[in-house]
């Protein structure tokens, strides 16, 4: 698989009605996860359009990914480091801010009208799925195809 591929997923995903967040983490877990999860689209529900759908608080598309970094790099035991998932999440929010400025949904999608069905918004979930997949394999992980 190659970062065009992931920025197209997750395009495909947010094109098929899942929300910005949905999209991003599934499209970077069905790259970068051993097994591709299925559920992922339900934990990250709740994330898009800001948080609640209320366009207010952190974009989607951050969050999703922030939310795929957890299942790649998390932990499932008090004891495990969760340095390298902190400093990827740290360092694609700063990738985030560098592109838009701000990372809060209300304040882009302001910035963003007037758009037709999320287009921008669509456009930033393929961006943002592809900075992601860049840095995580940068830090060492490999796509699964």
């Amino acid at each position: 698989m190659k970062l065009s591929d992931v920025e197209k997923n997750a395009i495909a995903f947010f094109e098929s009605g899942f929300n910005c967040a949905e999209s991003v983490s599934q499209a970077i877990l069905e790259a970068f996860a051993e097994e591709g999860p299925t559920d992922i689209p339900r934990v990250a529900s709740a994330f898009g359009g800001g948080i609640g759908g209320t366009q207010q608080g952190v974009c989607g598309a951050l969050s999703g990914g922030i939310i795929a970094i957890g299942y790649l790099l998390g932990r499932v035991r008090p004891t495990e480091n969760v340095d390298t998932a902190k400093a990827i999440a740290a360092e694609f929010r700063e990738k985030y801010i560098a592109l838009y400025a701000t990372t809060n949904c209300g304040e882009l999608l302001d910035k963003f009208e007037p758009q037709t069905n999320y287009a921008k918004c669509q456009e930033m979930v393929g961006k943002m799925a592809g900075v992601l997949a860049r840095l995580l394999r940068d830090h060492g992980l490999k796509m699964r195809r």
